[in-house]
């Protein structure tokens, strides 16, 4: 996509999948017989096949969207619009195919505001998405998108109680601190933005500029400049002449 990082981010990106990968990798596994492990085994190798295929959509689809809005100046409404009316084209299409029409119907008769409320907090949740790709870029909303998920799981576990091992706290910790760092740079750079210099000529106020042929009040060098413009003008006559 063209799209470039300072080292600083993928250094925080790569702590972060590193957090991720050793919570996820730490818990306790029970033993289980031979033809299950070669059950789950395969299963996982697929498993993680699709997870990476969906995590390239996934990072191809922000990189291009943030592509859309920063070269193409693209609104994000508009981005939003156009990306929910190519799924329902895409879902209409479906449901005629696959002749699902009165399911889909029946659906709606018996859930109807159940799926009103579930397409209004999703419309909110994609206002949200897309205004964060338009002022932050598509990074920074993956990396909100992954807080929002461990503050979830951390929660989870305060709620509930889970037992982290040493592996998985290490993890949760490597995470969370590589997603403050993260913000924290962001928060530091913020006030230290360079600001265009403007050249002195150009900095003056209007009123102050040096328009000489404009100064009726003084008998400087304005007046002379505009009588001698003036002087050369002849005047004309009734006649045109």
């Amino acid at each position: 996509m063209g799209k470039k990082y300072p080292l600083r981010k993928y250094i925080n990106v790569f702590l972060i999948v590193a957090g991720v990968g050793l919570f996820m990798g730490g818990g306790s596994s029970k033993k289980k017989s031979s033809s299950d492990e070669e059950v789950s085994s395969s299963s996982q190798i697929v498993g993680i096949i699709l997870l990476f295929i969906s995590l390239c959509f996934d990072g191809g689809t922000g990189a291009y969207e943030d592509k859309l809005m920063a070269v193409h100046s693209v609104g994000p409404f508009d981005l939003m619009y156009n990306i929910q009316l190519g799924k329902t084209i895409i879902a209409g299409v479906a449901l005629l195919i696959l002749n699902q029409v009165h399911v889909f119907l029946q659906m709606c008769q018996e859930m109807g505001f159940i799926l009103f409320l579930l397409g209004l907090t999703g419309a909110m949740g994609q206002v949200f998405i897309f205004i964060c790709i338009s002022k932050f870029g598509a990074l920074t909303c993956s990396i909100i998108g992954l807080s929002r998920k461990v503050t979830t799981l951390v929660a989870s576990i305060y709620i509930y109680g889970h037992h982290l091992n040493s592996v998985q706290l290490l993890g949760l910790v490597v995470c969370i601190g590589s997603m403050i760092m993260n913000f924290m740079g962001k928060k530091s750079k913020g006030g230290h933005g360079k600001k265009e210099s403007i050249p002195a000529e150009h900095s003056k106020p209007l009123d102050q500029a040096p328009l000489h042929y404009r100064d009726e009040t003084s008998n400087k060098s304005g007046d002379v400049e505009m009588q001698s413009y003036t002087s050369n003008v002849k005047p004309i006559t009734a006649g045109g002449r």
